[in-house]
């Protein structure tokens, strides 16, 4: 670490969030951890988010504002692990500009990633709309996911998830390319697949530590456009393809669930015909995988998946009913 370096770095891409960003800011600040520094990264705002971060640096000398013209999140996340690596901190966060940390986040997740002995920890994060939750008390033990387990939660795992934001990184082993893989959607699963493909684990501490808001431009609500079904399934097939053996059960698992779910989530359109193309490749895929001891009979595969497999493509019309009426995310 340099002379006068922060330990910690927080990397917020921020782009047309002006609604949100002031309350993201005021969590941040009230890290328990004060020794950070905070990169906002102005990704061509037209809102008037550029001029709340150039508020947010000369009000806070732990804020720092970098702008650029429009080239995403992933772009914007480069930009940033960048900069706090250029500055010499030790560690990295990331949070979305509409979101908000537990004031224990980063002393909680750093400390779990010190005390393991790993370049890596993460917690849960819970969601919210208009009201954020309460912060729920910290647990003092954290567990050691060694590897594949950590590449294995990764996929499988919920309360460990894709995301980038409910994780702290040790700078040392990122790689800006890492973050800016060309994808829109799920680029944050890829981007963890090579961190944690590098690293020998991950520190989990359980608590939801990272609180996520939900609003209809959230990453949740976007509408489906066919490119992003295209995008989900590449990264899986990407996954499949780039396993190692003592994880090859588990990418396969992962894919075949990811055909599956992808399925649902045009089943549940009223619009389903716009998405023929991508539906009959689905379908093409999932049919296939029925009888695969790799995919359709996978012993990692929950039961769920595998009678949601056979509905959409021996029940389709019947399925695609029961997707509208049950399953309401991602209209």
């Amino acid at each position: 670490m340099s002379a006068g370096a922060a330990l910690a770095a927080v990397v917020v891409p921020v782009y047309n969030a002006a609604a949100y960003l002031p309350a993201c800011l005021e969590a941040i600040a009230a890290q328990t951890m004060p020794d950070f520094r905070c990169y906002l990264v102005d990704d061509g705002s037209t809102d008037g988010s550029g001029a709340l971060c150039e508020q947010a640096a000369a009000r806070d000398d732990r804020f720092f504002a970098l702008h650029q013209a429009q080239c995403g999140v992933s772009a914007a996340r480069t930009a940033g692990v960048r900069a706090a690596q250029a500055d010499g901190v030790s560690w990295v966060a990331f949070c979305d500009a509409d979101d908000l940390y537990h004031p224990e986040f980063l002393r909680t997740l750093i400390g779990a990633a010190r005390s393991s002995n790993l370049p890596a920890a993460c917690c849960r994060y819970d969601s919210f709309t208009d009201t954020p939750p309460s912060d729920a008390p910290v647990p003092e033990e954290a567990q050691r996911l060694l590897t594949p387990a950590h590449l294995d939660a990764l996929l499988h795992d919920h309360k460990v998830d894709y995301s980038l934001c409910n994780k702290v990184y040790a700078a040392r082993i990122l790689d800006p390319a890492d973050f800016d893989n060309g994808f829109a959607f799920n680029e944050d699963l890829l981007a963890n697949w090579q961190i944690f493909n590098k690293v020998e684990g991950c520190a989990f501490v359980d608590f939801a530590g990272y609180h996520y808001r939900q609003h209809a431009a959230s990453a949740s609500h976007r509408p489906l456009v066919p490119a992003s079904i295209d995008e989900q399934r590449r990264a899986a097939i990407y996954i499949r393809q780039h396993a190692g053996p003592e994880m090859q059960e588990s990418a396969d698992a992962f894919y075949y669930e990811k055909l599956v779910y992808l399925a649902s989530m045009i089943l549940r359109r009223e619009d389903a015909d716009r998405y023929r193309i991508q539906l009959g490749e689905l379908c093409v895929g999932i049919r296939a995988g029925l009888s695969d001891k790799r995919l359709g009979r996978n012993p990692r595969l929950p039961l769920s998946i595998r009678v949601s497999a056979f509905a959409t493509v021996h029940c389709t019309v019947l399925w695609a009913a029961v997707c509208r009426r049950l399953l309401k995310d991602r209209r």
